[in-house]
């Protein structure tokens, strides 16, 4: 029987061997609050993504939801909105970040400090300031600061997070006669699921490019043959892991990592 929706406890069971480790309280308490948080924003799903894991060990858990997918110029649009928790009992909105936000953002390296009212700063030169004449003494002119509030700066890591990752099994969903994405109810399983060939980008459009498209190296496959299991982790961003269960004909994914983009990946290639 193919996957429908989501299933919390059997992506983390295959995943737990991967880092993606939630307690006993927790997963107890995800499996009721996610469900009124559900309820209450009028979603038709409403998952765990994953942890991002902060520097004072308040760490922020992140549900994904949305009521429908669509196919849209050619590919796949998830119209998402995104939650936070520090106890996996009260669901906070995360905001959309603007393109000037993200640009703001992406400047920022380090990891989330677990302060939800933090702001980070930076200061920078200002490309339109006078230098100083020859001569004349002085520290010269004063810097830009930019500054971008640590929830703007999570909501930015999730969508970078995003646009590099969210795997799903080729010819798993499809679009139906009014373009929405459904899951595919004739799935019978991937051909070969010990190859990248078999898993692609969920917002891909069906028949696209394979995650063996993306830059070579950023992907780690591991398969076990026993128990018909593929475990897909991204080398970008480490901690983003992918299972596929080719016995169940289920799938799921969970990020569980500190949020830092690995950008020495180029140099381990």
């Amino acid at each position: 029987m193919v996957q429908l929706e989501p299933n919390l406890t059997l992506t983390l069971k295959h995943l737990a061997p991967h880092g993606a480790v939630v307690s006993a309280e927790q997963q107890a308490a995800l499996d009721h609050s996610l469900l009124i948080k559900r309820t209450e924003a009028g979603l038709k799903t409403l998952a765990l993504w994953g942890k991002i894991v902060a520097l004072n060990g308040k760490d922020y858990l992140i549900a994904e939801g949305y009521n429908e997918a669509l196919y849209k110029d050619g590919k796949i649009i998830f119209e998402a909105k995104y939650y936070y928790s520090q106890d996996g009992v009260k669901w906070v909105d995360l905001v959309p970040i603007d393109a000037e936000t993200g640009s703001k953002a992406e400047k920022f390296k380090t990891q989330l400090s677990g302060d939800p009212a933090k702001v980070f700063e930076v200061e920078e030169k200002d490309p339109n300031a006078p230098a100083l004449a020859e001569g004349e003494e002085g520290d010269g002119p004063k810097g830009i600061i930019i500054q971008v509030p640590e929830l703007a700066l999570l909501r930015h890591r999730i969508n970078s997070i995003n646009a590099s990752t969210g795997v799903v099994p080729v010819h798993a969903l499809l679009p139906n006669a009014t373009n929405q994405v459904v899951p595919n109810r004739m799935f019978t399983g991937v051909a070969y699921p010990d190859r990248l060939e078999s898993y692609m980008h969920r917002t891909t459009a069906p028949g696209g490019p394979t995650l063996a498209q993306d830059l070579r190296g950023s992907w780690s496959l591991q398969y076990d043959p026993f128990k018909k299991v593929a475990a897909v982790r991204s080398m970008v961003w480490p901690g983003y892991t992918f299972f596929y269960n080719a016995h169940e004909l289920a799938w799921g994914a969970l990020y569980a990592g500190d949020g830092v983009r690995n950008d020495d990946l180029i140099f381990m290639l």
